[in-house]
């Protein structure tokens, strides 16, 4: 039951990968210094879920990692009656010693099918590659011929400051998870870029989330991401609220963080930074800053970057390295996230193929093609209550695809 790989004291060395904040100069962070990318196990012998928790997909995001530690010790001194097995997971060990986001190639993005099925040890992301192998190994061998529900938590942190906020894939039972956190929950994003871990396990039908504690540096940062570790272990049912003091804080703490902001917000819109030395993003933006459509927000090639429609930012780029150069987001009601639940339950979506110039596309069960010169009405809108939000356009041709719900390969 004690946790099989801790880690030592950390040490503390400048952030190299040019993390800046909000334009002002880097700030030395502390680095982990860990062997193995299994941090450690807690597991009390009681049948239940199996918790993967990862921090530390970002070498530059050293806190994901502390917070699974802190998690892993504190579970064991108070020995904690878990229901379910925890195992807790460093993502890129070169990078979190260098204190860069990457060496390579983002390894956050190196999940894809198509990757996948790259050899692994060529190229120009033949470091991340191998390290996404042997990671993945390791998560395989702790899942496999599991027939409790498997729980993915990947602990996140910003170049901008902020507010923490989640991130899934919109399914139902990742919406349980993440609507538990008192912070903004974000849609869309997740299936909008292409080759995140949370995307591979989301797709085989895992409970999978994301969180993003707060900026890279920030004090507090370590301390957000331990309370969603926390509250996904009550809300997923391996600890009882009552029984758990450290949950009725990890409440607390995230509705501070969170107060005033909306509860869920829509991914509208992604920056995709080419070369990341052509692109600036304007000093001072922080998560969920309301900008006014044709505001400047960035310069990209030379040319300003202005906000097409009024709406919020997210995870505007900061940093040295990176492709994401921000997004924009807008509210949604939650009016119709409970209309978008029932529809769901009654499993409306079968019933999309039979609409006027909508097809399944062959083979592929989660897709449907759009031909909008017939359906022009509320398309986008409706397809994204059935949760369909990853969308491809090719001339008259909309592409649709969505999380399978529960899915287990």
């Amino acid at each position: 039951m004690k946790p099989h790989a801790t880690s030592p004291a950390p040490s503390r060395a400048p952030e190299s990968d040019g993390t800046v904040s909000n334009g002002a100069s880097p700030r030395s962070v502390e680095r982990p210094d860990i062997a193995a990318h299994c941090l450690g196990t807690y597991d009390t012998g009681r049948p239940g879920p199996v918790f993967v928790f990862v921090g530390g997909m970002h070498g530059n995001e050293p806190a994901g990692v502390f917070a699974l530690q802190d998690l892993l010790a504190e579970l064991e001194l108070e020995q904690l009656p878990l229901r379910g097995r925890l195992i807790a997971f460093a993502g890129n060990l070169e990078a979190l010693r260098r204190g860069t986001r990457y060496l390579d190639a983002d390894l956050n993005r190196l999940w894809s099918r198509a990757d996948l099925a790259l050899p692994h040890d060529v190229g120009p992301a033949a470091h991340e590659r191998v390290t996404r192998d042997a990671l993945l190994e390791e998560i395989e061998r702790e899942i496999e011929g599991v027939t409790e529900p498997v729980i993915f938590l990947d602990l996140h942190s910003t170049s901008a400051s902020g507010s923490p906020f989640s991130i899934i894939g919109d399914t139902l039972q990742n919406r349980r998870i993440a609507f538990a956190f008192p912070v903004p929950v974000i849609l869309g994003l997740e299936e909008n870029v292409d080759g995140a871990l949370l995307g591979y396990f989301g797709e085989r039908g895992h409970v999978a989330v994301g969180f993003e504690g707060g900026q890279h540096d920030d004090e507090h940062t370590r301390a957000n991401q331990l309370a969603a570790a926390w509250i996904t272990l009550v809300v997923a049912g391996g600890l009882v609220q009552s029984e758990t003091p450290q949950a009725r804080r990890s409440f607390e703490r995230l509705r501070d963080a969170g107060r005033g902001l909306p509860g869920v917000v829509e991914m509208r819109y992604r920056h995709h930074v080419t070369v990341r030395e052509s692109f600036e993003m304007r000093p001072g933006f922080t998560n969920f800053d309301r900008v006014e459509a044709g505001e400047v927000l960035a310069s990209d090639r030379g040319s300003e970057i202005r906000a097409a429609e009024p709406g919020l930012v997210l995870l505007p780029l900061y940093q040295g390295q990176g492709e994401d150069g921000f997004f924009l987001g807008r509210e949604v009601r939650r009016f119709w996230l409970r209309v978008s639940s029932v529809l769901r339950a009654l499993r409306v979506g079968a019933l999309l193929p039979y609409l006027p110039g909508v097809h399944r596309v062959e083979d592929e069960a989660s897709e449907l093609e759009v031909d909008h010169r017939v359906a022009r009405v509320w398309v986008v809108e409706v397809f994204h209550l059935l949760g369909f939000r990853r969308r491809q356009e090719s001339g008259r041709r909309l592409r649709f695809s969505r999380r399978v719900e529960g899915l287990r390969d």
